[in-house]
């Protein structure tokens, strides 16, 4: 029953301790938004200046790679082309999450006002991260590498339909090593960033646990290689797993915030009300956008009074999502590796 009514004290009542609240509470994990949100500082130094309102769009621009000639003399009078660049417009996205209480909803409840304001906060936000993560994960599917037949370099079976390395289950203790190979002959050589799904990450943490006391030793081939298992699907194509994988840095989320929002505005307890900004309070860096007006209201259908306050709320998100462009069409530094048969 909404509006607390379930925690009036119509009856002695006591709240549930915190721990006792956990499994109501629960969350799902968040590897694809930390991974982003860590990755910001690899973009654009000036990207938060970029975007200075909700309806402009932010472009970047990148060189792309010079083709290879196919001279093989000198001559006296050469001629050349010039070189080219491209531009790419980030994904940004606005999320919102609302909310209100009434200033008397707390005077005959056992929860205090202070916790339902601190539980209202906290359920938006976590609605907006998890949203996000969401959000972040269908990104990179629509973002993978979709070209026809990439170099395997011998890693698996490039899979034309689903745009996916297939490595055979027979050599899933050496799915890591394999996919690095893989990475290795497109010519990524430096460190990894790995999200895998619930189906694949038992066997890539087995793997983990197989050090130098074992007689056989898997674990070395997980070094250079960022990995955080998502509790969401991947790709339903795979039931026995599959992952994303990519150089490291390479997916970004990048926070904005409205500048109204970040100057900050306080009108009072009125209807044009309050703008400002709320830090993430579980500690992901991310900062959102908060909006609060205020007007009178009955209600004491809902837990308050007759003459009553209502506060009305709204935590918001932006965030642009990004990998670097690349000039060749259908590419991109995202793969999909999966188990195959």
């Amino acid at each position: 029953m909404a509006n607390y009514a379930s925690s009036l004290l119509t009856n002695a009542q006591t709240t549930l301790a915190t721990k006792y609240n956990e499994a109501e509470l629960r969350r799902k994990e968040r590897p694809v938004l930390t991974m982003a949100l860590n990755n910001a500082q690899y973009t654009l130094p000036d990207w938060e200046s970029l975007k200075t309102a909700e309806s402009r769009v932010v472009e970047v621009k990148y060189l792309k790679q010079r083709a290879p000639g196919s001279g093989t003399a000198k001559v006296a009078l050469h001629t050349g082309t010039k070189g080219d660049s491209g531009t790419l417009n980030l994904a940004y996205q606005c999320l919102t999450e609302t909310f209100y209480m009434s200033r008397k909803q707390a005077q005959n409840n056992a929860v205090g006002a202070k916790i339902m304001f601190q539980h209202e906060i906290e359920q938006a936000v976590d609605n907006l991260k998890d949203r996000m993560e969401t959000l972040g994960l269908a990104y990179l599917a629509a973002h993978t590498c979709q070209l026809t037949s990439p170099a395997t370099s011998g890693a698996g079976t490039w899979n034309s339909t689903n745009h996916a390395l297939e490595i055979p289950a027979a050599k899933l203790d050496y799915f890591t090593q394999l996919s690095k190979t893989f990475m290795r002959g497109r010519l990524y050589r430096g460190d990894l960033d790995m999200i895998p799904d619930l189906q694949l990450w038992p066997s890539l943490e087995r793997t983990m646990w197989q050090g130098a006391g074992n007689s056989t030793n898997l674990a070395p081939q997980m070094q250079g290689v960022r990995m955080a298992a998502t509790s969401e699907v991947i790709s339903a194509s795979y039931t026995d797993g599959a992952a994303f994988i990519m150089p490291a840095g390479t997916f970004k989320a990048l926070n904005w915030n409205d500048p109204l929002n970040k100057e900050g505005m306080d009108a009072g307890d009125n209807e044009v009300g309050m703008f400002g900004t709320l830090l993430d309070p579980f500690g992901s860096g991310f900062v959102f956008d908060v909006s609060k007006y205020s007007k009178r209201g009955d209600e004491s259908a809902n837990g308050g009074g007759v003459q009553d306050v209502l506060d009305q709320w709204e935590i918001s998100a932006w965030v642009g999502w990004g990998v670097p462009p690349l000039s060749a069409a259908s590419d991109s530094p995202v793969h999909l590796i999966s188990v195959g048969a």
